[in-house]
């Protein structure tokens, strides 16, 4: 079943690719798993900033 989560399309430089291929098979993760994580991550430290003010 298809998700119903929107889409980002993000383009990167080939080097900045090759290391998150690198950094998600050391954690056994895709490329999309890991940045997932990350931005999930960056969304709920600026949140915590903004609630900080």
């Amino acid at each position: 079943m298809p998700s119903k989560k929107p889409r980002v399309m993000v383009y990167l430089d080939p080097d900045k690719h090759e290391f998150l291929k690198e950094w998600a098979e050391d954690e056994h993760r895709t490329v999309n798993n890991l940045i997932t994580m990350l931005l999930e991550q960056a969304i709920d430290k600026k949140k915590e900033e903004k609630e900080d003010k």
